[in-house]
């Protein structure tokens, strides 16, 4: 709908109109939502910060929430409910009068121009400078993401995802997220965004790409350390780009973080990447620098070696050839779960913290392996069923201390190796017995 140029508020902005007379035109308003919420009013060297916590936090939320429903009337009640939820008061409009006020003199002292009409109220129903432009981050990147998601051409698309991602700095409005108001705009920004990263470096690794790949990965895990199929991408790009020490690095770091913030171990696509960046670096020709530090990297570190199944059983029958030859005792604990119908997360956690208390309290060197969902097996060289049940104890005690509110339960128990193995072998000697018979 067209206006004169009487109809247009004065901002200091001069223009000039189709007869010819200077008018002054508003200047439209940039806010993001994207990690902090700021505001800037087009004219401004820098936008303004503003806090949802503390004493401000209502007269800044009313804004925020005005602003997101900008193109619609908001209802004196709806925000009443927005702002005090359970709260009663005597007379609840007069209040939300009075926060409205507020908010129109903190704009103001901010140096937003007409700053009493730039939240309106009409008929009781409350908006956002419906004279203004106001240009949202959210809605910008809402707006690319669908677009880029969209477009088949991979070079259009993964344009338009970068400029998408740009604008993604952080969780929608982070010192809210908790709020009922905003759960569900927090989780779809973020769905979209995970989504549209997903599909953009999958299309950058297609087309070869891969720094710009790096980059993007890189991005998505600073944000999301969790975000573990990024950390997979990364390891594939950098294996890809010729550089799969970066990746090992890069495992070390991720798996040291899963372990010691959530008390689980990388997923097997990670082991995969790790399993191939190695074979990367020690598959084909080699220095002799990476040779040394490939079998002497481990030389100062102290505590147990976890290992899988088949090099744990391989150990154990090293252990059983020198039991034939020089009768050197050596004992077997099982260490077992006992938790009965929990969730599968938390048997990994629980599994996760005896792991690290076996790598903590084992001697340097002592062989141990996970044995199906809820079992360690222990290899103790020098020990005898007997005296295996001290290093029970030990280890108990041990778990205690660093996990004193775990909800875990185990229970151990200690073989002699060498009982193990002369049953083994007398179960042998009678299936040949029972072949001949």
């Amino acid at each position: 709908m067209s206006r004169t140029a009487k109809e247009i508020e004065t901002t200091g902005l001069p223009c000039e109109a189709q007869n010819g007379e200077t008018i002054q035109v508003v200047p439209k308003i940039d806010v993001t939502m994207f990690g902090k919420f700021t505001l800037k009013q087009e004219g401004m060297e820098v936008p303004h910060a503003v806090s949802l916590t503390g004493r401000s936090r209502r007269l800044w939320t009313l804004t925020a929430y005005l602003i997101l429903n900008r193109n619609r009337g908001v209802s004196a009640q709806e925000l009443i409910d927005l702002l005090w939820p359970e709260a009663e008061n005597d007379n609840p409009l007069s209040t939300l009068q009075n926060n409205v006020s507020r908010a129109r003199a903190a704009l103001a002292e901010l140096g937003f121009t007409h700053a009493k009409v730039i939240i309106h109220n009409e008929k009781g129903y409350y908006r956002w400078a419906p004279d203004r432009e106001t240009q949202l981050d959210v809605e910008q990147f809402e707006t690319l993401a669908k677009a880029a998601l969209a477009e088949e051409d991979m070079e259009k698309s993964v344009a338009l995802a970068q400029k998408a991602v740009a604008l993604y700095t952080g969780d929608f409005l982070t010192e809210s997220a908790a709020e009922f108001w905003c759960i569900n705009l927090n989780t779809y920004y973020r769905s979209l965004y995970t989504r549209l990263c997903r599909a953009a470096v999958d299309r950058l690794l297609k087309l070869g790409r891969i720094t710009d790949a790096e980059k993007l990965c890189t991005g998505v895990i600073r944000l999301d350390p969790a975000a573990e199929e990024f950390s997979v991408f990364l390891m594939q790009a950098l294996i890809k780009n010729k550089n799969p020490k970066k990746a090992l690095e890069h495992y070390d770091y991720i798996a040291s973080l899963y372990r010691e913030v959530y008390g689980v171990s990388p997923s097997a696509e990670l082991e995969a990447q790790k399993a191939l960046a190695v074979q990367e670096i020690y598959g084909s020709e080699t220095s002799e620098d990476d040779i040394q530090t490939f079998l002497l990297e481990k030389e100062q570190e102290t505590g147990a070696f976890c290992c899988d199944n088949n090099v744990f059983r391989e150990i154990v029958n090293l252990h059983v050839r020198e039991m034939r030859r020089n009768d050197t005792p050596a004992a077997l604990m099982i260490v077992r779960l006992a938790n009965r119908s929990i969730d599968p997360e938390k048997r990994a956690v629980y599994m996760k913290q005896m792991e690290v208390t076996l790598l903590n309290e084992l001697r340097a060197g002592d062989p141990f392996t996970k044995v199906g969902a809820n079992q360690f097996w222990v290899l103790l060289p020098g020990a005898t069923g007997e005296n295996g049940g001290l290093v029970s104890r030990r280890v108990f005690n041990r778990f205690q201390k660093e996990y004193p509110k775990s909800g875990a339960t185990y229970t151990f128990k200690s073989l002699d190796l060498r009982h193990i193995h002369m049953r083994a072998e007398e179960k042998a000697t009678e299936k040949t017995e029972r072949r001949k018979a």
